[in-house]
């Protein structure tokens, strides 16, 4: 059974310049997950409701889902995770988010 993610304990979420909504993976979720490894999002990932997961990823303590804080249009989801799941582990805001929503 996998892990869920889903509360402001775990997640960041910022405003981008076009008033999307960009989510990521807080430290403290980090920390907790260990090395992530893979990635995957949801098929047809174009509009989410409050708990909806959004990606789901393995690391070394847990497999993980992460569930979406809230509900929104999807603006953008970050497809380099799909090939380099490891930039989830870094705190670098520009290259661990997940999605944003409008």
């Amino acid at each position: 059974m996998a892990q869920k993610i889903d509360d402001s304990k775990y997640l960041w979420q910022t405003e981008t310049k076009d008033g999307h909504t960009r989510i990521g993976l807080n430290d403290l979720a980090r920390g907790e997950i260990g090395e992530i490894s893979f990635a995957a999002f949801p098929k047809d990932l174009s509009e989410v409701q409050d708990g909806d997961v959004i990606l789901s990823f393995e690391g070394a303590k847990a497999v993980t889902e992460v569930h979406s804080p809230k509900a929104g249009k999807v603006a953008k989801v970050n497809s380099a995770l799909l090939e380099h799941p490891e930039l989830l582990n870094n705190d670098d805001k520009d290259s661990n988010w997940i999605i944003e929503l409008f």
